[in-house]
C-alpha cells in the first residue's frame, strides 16, 4: 500500500494536487527558483490537462512526484521556501 503524504493547509510553500490525476509533465527540479505563477508541472485526469503553478516565488525545496505518479487530491506535490 502506497502512502503519499498530504499538502500542509496554511503553509503557503507547501503545493498540493489540486485533484486526482496522473503527473505527465514535471517543469522544474529540486533547487530551481520559480517565481509567483509560473508553471511547475501538469496533471492529467480522464483526458484532462491542467498545469499546477507555483503559489508563491521561491526555491523549490524537495518534489516528492516524478512523471507516471499517480496522486489523489490534496497530496503533496513539492515544497517551496
Amino acid at each position: 500500500m502506497h502512502f503519499h503524504p498530504k499538502a500542509l493547509k496554511g503553509v503557503h510553500g507547501s503545493v498540493g494536487a489540486p485533484m486526482p490525476g496522473t503527473v505527465i509533465e514535471v517543469k522544474v527540479a529540486v533547487g530551481d527558483t520559480v517565481e509567483k505563477g509560473q508553471p511547475i508541472l501538469v496533471i492529467s485526469a480522464m483526458k484532462m490537462e491542467m498545469v499546477v503553478n507555483a503559489p508563491m516565488s521561491g526555491t523549490v525545496k524537495n518534489l516528492l512526484v516524478e512523471k507516471n505518479t499517480k496522486l489523489e487530491g490534496d497530496d503533496l506535490l513539492m515544497d517551496i521556501e
